[in-house]
This record gives C-alpha cells, structure tokens and sequence, in this order.
C-alpha cells in the first residue's frame, strides 16, 4: 500500500516543523542536515524520527534538468537532494509532499510535477520561467550566463512575461 512521505528541505527545520512527536514519516536528505547550522537543530534531528535518505544519481540529473528549463539554476546541493529525493519516493509508488518556503525549489518542484507544501508563504501558483538581459544593451537570453556576448555586461533577471 503506497505511503506518504513528507520531505523536509532547510526551510522547514528554521520554520520550526513539529519533527519530534509525530506519527509523519518524515524524510531529509544528508545534504540538508549537513546544510543545518544550529546546533539545537542538529541536537532535536538527532532525537526525531525523521529518515535520512539519498537519491538516485538519475533522479539528480532530472532535477538539474528541470531547473535548467526554468532558469533556477542556483540551487543548492540540498535543494536538489530534497527534489531528487521526492522524485525516487514517488518511483517506488509513494507519494512525497516537499515541505519548503524557497521559490526556487518550489517552481522547479512544480514543473516536475511534485506536490511542495509551504510553511510560512503562501507558495507557488504556477511555474515560473526567467528571462536573462543585458542592463546596458538590452540584448536577451534564454539560458543564464555570466555576461553579455555583445558587451560584456553581467547579465541580471527576471521573469519571463506570458
């Protein structure tokens, strides 16, 4: 019988989740408690029921993939283990639901079809797609690079319009 499974990205461990006394299965990834800097974080992890488990390699490189297509390209090891991690539970006929407040992950969960549940915002509604340009000359890009190929300016961001 498929379970449920709560994947908690850094986010959810600053938000407070109630991770000690909960019947939940809950699960994270080695990145992101290697990501977890407060030593009372650390300490109550130790002491929870929360699982610490690892991806496949295939399912880090659909993420990379994902995050590709929608111009996040920034993400941390973490933020892509947490993805990748939700990616091999749904495989295995479960279902993950990503507990994170960072966009980034959030768009990129949504565009590979994850459910991500948010914690202190009110989350993504669609899929966003970022648009790279040049502030000097205007020029545009569709993949993100360090700098203009006709001036040599460093490229900023935003979101694509529809």
């Amino acid at each position: 019988m498929p379970q449920q499974y709560l994947v908690l990205d850094t986010t959810a461990f600053y938000a407070g989740v109630p991770y000690t006394n909960t019947s939940e299965n809950l699960v994270t990834t080695p990145d992101v408690i290697s990501e977890v800097s407060n030593e009372r974080t650390r300490s109550l992890i130790a002491l929870s029921k929360i699982n610490v488990l690892q991806a496949t390699p295939e399912d880090f490189r659909r993420v990379k993939d994902a995050a590709r297509r929608t111009g996040d390209n920034n993400l941390s090891k973490a933020d892509q283990s947490v993805l990748a991690l939700c990616l091999s539970i749904a495989s295995e006929g479960n279902e993950a639901i990503l507990l994170s407040d960072d966009f980034a992950v959030e768009n990129v969960a949504s565009r590979l079809g994850i459910k991500a549940r948010p914690l202190m915002t009110g989350g993504v509604t669609t899929v966003a797609e970022w648009v790279f340009f040049c502030p000097a000359c205007g020029k545009k890009y569709s993949k993100q690079r360090p700098d203009c190929l006709v001036c040599g300016t460093k490229l900023e961001k935003r979101l694509k319009k529809k």
